[in-house]
């Protein structure tokens, strides 16, 4: 028989239990790498396949927007992160789309404006050219005839230095570089003082004015010199394309919720409907004025835009149900501390 040490038999068991700790542990190990990889692998899987869908998406759309379609938006119907972003991207493209539009138009702008200075330009130049050489050739013989070609002459060198006025300044308010001295001004006194200055010289040039005022003592703030400016600008337009010996120009001041709304409405020929929205562009005319250069420059009623821009308020025209023109202005009232 033989004899072990007990000392060595623990020793050994101690060893042993150590020896299956280290591989259950080892497996253990080995089982969780495996677990663990195989986990990776199927949420990799599983994250990419929800995530591929969206990303196409983004992908289709920023190729079309790059190829020129700005009308392309992204149609996306699940409510997780990607919404979103979907999201943003339809905005970026409706505010590129919309940049895009400002630009052309400001080309064509620019485009008519050239044209239209050039056009407006050359008829008064013409006649001028065609007067003086008149009286360079001895066509007009008499003082009389002589004086009557300086008149014209001078009517045209008017026209001329009246447009280049306005231009410069219509330049000058759309690139922000006007000065403007803003007050308190009750709009209802503001109204009554103007007609009652201008009212004679416009009876002399065909216009009836009447004013009818709907308002209790309200305010607005803005510069009082371009605020007469822009009514005479709209009572010059009514005088220069009336069609009739007199025109009657009715002024209401009224109060819409918090803007005060100031109405000119004349009786005269009214506009074709599909250039309401355009009077107020850089030189617009109906084509009829093209025959007719004294009617204007076609920048009044343009600088009567930009000013009450720069009022915070805004203006457009309509016909009137009885024949005529409606020009309205909407500014904000001035709130009383």
């Amino acid at each position: 028989m033989i004899y072990q040490d007990p000392q060595e038999m623990r020793e050994a068991q101690y060893v042993s239990i150590n020896l299956h700790i280290a591989l259950i542990a080892f497996f253990v190990f080995i089982g969780f790498v495996i677990v663990m990889y195989f986990t990776n692998r199927f949420l990799i899987k599983f994250v990419f396949k929800k995530i591929e869908q969206p990303i196409s998406m983004l992908a289709t759309g920023v190729h079309q927007i790059s190829d020129g379609n700005l009308d392309y938006r992204l149609t996306y119907q699940e409510h997780d992160e990607f919404e979103s972003v979907c999201m943003g991207f339809n905005k970026m493209a409706e505010q590129l789309k919309s940049s895009m539009e400002a630009i052309q138009k400001s080309e064509r702008n620019r485009k008519e404006l050239l044209s239209s200075i050039s056009h407006d330009l050359r008829s008064p130049l013409t006649s001028i050219k065609a007067f003086v050489e008149g009286l360079l050739d001895g066509v007009a013989t008499t003082s009389t005839s002589q004086k009557e070609y300086l008149e014209i002459i001078k009517q045209k060198t008017d026209d001329i230095n009246s447009m280049v006025s306005q231009l410069f300044l219509y330049s000058k308010m759309d690139m922000g570089n006007y000065p403007t001295y803003p007050e308190k001004l009750a709009i209802h006194q503001e109204l009554s003082d103007f007609v009652l200055a201008c009212q004679e010289e416009y009876k002399s040039k065909g216009l009836l004015l009447t004013i009818t005022n709907q308002v209790d003592v309200p305010c607005i703030f803005a510069d009082p010199v371009q605020l007469r400016s822009v009514f005479a600008n709209i009572l010059s337009n009514s005088a220069k394309y009336k069609k009739k010996e007199f025109v009657h120009v009715h002024i209401f001041c009224t109060k819409q919720d918090d803007m005060i709304q100031i109405a000119f409405e004349d009786d005269g020929p009214g506009v074709q409907e599909d250039s309401l929205a355009k009077l107020f562009d850089v030189f617009y005319r109906e084509d009829i004025s093209r025959s007719t250069p004294r009617q204007g420059s076609g920048l009044g009623l343009a600088i009567v835009a930009k000013a009450i821009q720069r009022m915070n308020g805004k203006v457009y025209a309509q016909n009137r149900e009885q024949g005529g023109l409606r020009i309205v202005i909407e500014i904000p009232e001035m709130r009383q501390a």
